[in-house]
C-alpha cells in the first residue's frame, strides 16, 4: 500500500525516546534500526509495553508489518 520505503525515523518517531538500554541497544534510534531490519521485535522495548504507549505500539506494528490485522 505504501509507495515509499519506511525509514528508521518513521519507527523512531513512535518510540518513547528514553534511551534506557533495556532492549540491549545503546539508544532508541539503534533499537528502531533493529526493528526495521527485523532483528528485534517491538516487545523488546520495555517502555513501549506500558499502557500509555498503546497507540504508539500499534503504529510501529503497522509500519513494520502492514499486512498484520
Amino acid at each position: 500500500m505504501r509507495d515509499q520505503k519506511i525509514s528508521v525515523f518513521d519507527i523512531y518517531e513512535y518510540l518513547p525516546h528514553t534511551n534506557c538500554k533495556n532492549c540491549g541497544e545503546n539508544n532508541c534510534m539503534a533499537f528502531a534500526e533493529k526493528l526495521l531490519q527485523g532483528k528485534k521485535t517491538i516487545g523488546g522495548c520495555s517502555a513501549i509495553r506500558e499502557d500509555i504507549y498503546e497507540k504508539n505500539r500499534q503504529e510501529i506494528q503497522s509500519l513494520i508489518d502492514p499486512n498484520r490485522e
